[in-house]
Order: structure tokens, then sequence, then C-alpha cells
């Protein structure tokens, strides 16, 4: 759609409610003089958004998608913590037992942003790390072999309760 109407102010006026937000979780304050700065940066930003990508989001971003995304949150942190666990085990192990390989995995994401998020989210747990992304592939750095078993039943999860990333099928090679 073009970037005028309602429909683009509906857009921008999301994006500055999200960066508001975000600002009082980062402020945790709620005094008047905080509040009235972090609206105008909110609205700053917002519209320098706009100005320099020529949007206020990407056009999948809707307010369902911001609903499930705690949950998304919730499960992405709770995977982090069993991956820290395991890699601490694996630390403090006399043998240190390692055994890393690369796993090939292809998505069937949308575009680029869900791939981006869905190959960091990966990263961003200990043991796992997102070598390559091209395309719909994915070369995944796994420190054990358990982890490949472990990376398939994350990657799936996003299936069986169709998570932020509207994911249709996902498989490793």
């Amino acid at each position: 759609m073009p970037l005028g109407g309602g429909y683009a102010f509906s857009r921008r006026l999301l994006l500055c409610i999200i960066l508001f937000a975000f600002w009082i979780a980062l402020t945790a304050t709620l005094a008047l003089y905080d509040l009235v700065l972090g609206a105008v940066c909110s609205a700053f930003v917002a519209v320098l958004t706009v100005a320099l990508l020529g949007r206020a989001l990407d056009p999948r971003i809707t307010p369902m998608v911001l609903l499930r995304l705690p949950w998304f949150l919730l499960r992405l942190i709770w995977e982090i913590i069993k991956a820290n666990y395991d890699v601490a085990k694996i630390i403090l192990h006399p043998r240190l037992p390692i055994d890393p390989e690369i796993v090939e995995y292809r998505t069937y994401l949308p575009g680029d942003l869900p791939r981006t998020v869905f190959s960091d989210s990966i990263t961003l747990t200990p043991g796992t790390v997102t070598v390559e992304l091209e395309e719909d592939l994915l070369k995944i750095h796994c420190l054990c072999p358990y982890h490949q078993e472990g990376l398939a039943s994350f990657l799936l999860w996003p299936i069986k309760s169709e998570n932020m990333l509207n994911l249709n099928q996902n498989y490793l090679l």
C-alpha cells in the first residue's frame, strides 16, 4: 500500500507505541519527565524510520503477531536456559565431550525478516550458531551431535504453535 492515508498513519502510530512501550520497559519509571521524553524520542525515531526506510513497519508485523510475540520470547528464553545448562555441563565435564558438526536446515519462511529472526534465535541458544543463511537454507554449527536433535525439536516447534513466524513446514536436510 502507498504511504498515504489512514493505513500508513496507523502503521506509524503502531511503531511509535511499540517504541514507547520499549522506552518504558527500559527506563522502568513512570515519572512525567521520562514519559514525555520517551514519547518525543519514540515519535522522532518513528518519523526517522519512515524517512530512511520508506515505511514504518514490515507489513507482516500485525497486532496479532505482536500478541503472539511474548509466547515466542518465553519459549526462546526457556530454550536458552536449557542450552546454557547443557553447555555448562559440557564445559565442566573432565573429557570435554564435544563433536562439532554443521547441519543444513531448509526453512520455508516468507522473506528475509522472518528468516533473520529465526536464524538469530538459533544463534542466541548456546551450543548452536547459524553460520550461513542463504535464501531458505541455514547452515548451523552444533557443538554436539545431540544438539541437532534438540535443534530439530526447537525448529519444528513453530509449526505446532503457529508462532509469529508463520511457518508452513520445516525439515532438516
